[in-house]
């Protein structure tokens, strides 16, 4: 097995993880609030479960059906962008309560579940990635095993990364990091209502 391709692949996902999103803003504002231990058990309960629930199936498919996701989104594209805008506004609305109301922002399997999915960020550049593993030359199966277990490292390394960063930038702002978390994700949410207008103008 060619290293080098290894290596590609290990900053393939090292860039795409560590790229905030939408999935990281909620994740800093659902964990800065959280024990050590509260932010393991919300890592094996909820994040964990949705990546290799949501993330590991579609970059495996990606992988085998590399060609077809290409065609597949420049169909159904527009689709994904205006369901993941308004999916990450209501995350936004929800961050917001929850700061009005006091209390922390309950992010779930299903709500990371539905933004992993809805992530057009991700159909895009899965392809793009899965380029890369072909190169590894070991068949399919192993090709999309490596490409998937990598991509699962990586992100939970990353996971662990933000939440930290969500710690020290509460620390800061205080409760006021939920003001920050909704801006973001409000910001995130125009970025996808903007490219479903190009995406449709290009159609």
């Amino acid at each position: 097995m060619d290293t080098s391709v290894i290596v590609k692949i290990i900053i393939f996902w090292s860039v795409f993880y560590g790229t905030p999103g939408p999935v990281w803003v909620s994740v800093m504002e659902a964990t800065r609030r959280l024990s050590a231990r509260e932010i393991l058990t919300f890592f094996a309960r909820a994040f964990l479960p949705a990546n290799l629930i949501i993330q590991v199936p579609k970059a495996i498919i990606a992988l085998v059906f590399v060609e077809l996701i290409s065609r597949v989104f420049s169909d159904i594209g527009i689709w994904l962008y205006v369901a993941g805008a308004l999916y990450i506004l209501y995350l936004a609305y929800d961050v917001l309560q929850s700061r009005r109301l006091n209390k922390a922002f309950e992010l779930n399997f299903s709500k990371l579940a539905a933004v992993m999915f809805l992530s057009p960020k991700m159909w895009i550049l899965f392809p793009a990635g899965a380029v890369i593993a072909i190169q590894l030359g070991q068949g399919v199966v192993v090709n999309s095993l490596v490409f998937a277990a990598i991509m699962t490292i990586v992100g939970s390394v990353m996971f662990f990364l933000y939440a930290t960063i969500g710690k020290i930038g509460s620390r800061f702002l205080k409760d006021n990091f939920a003001y920050l978390s909704a801006s973001l994700l409000v910001l995130y949410a125009i970025f996808l209502a903007i490219e479903a207008v190009s995406f449709r103008v290009v159609g």
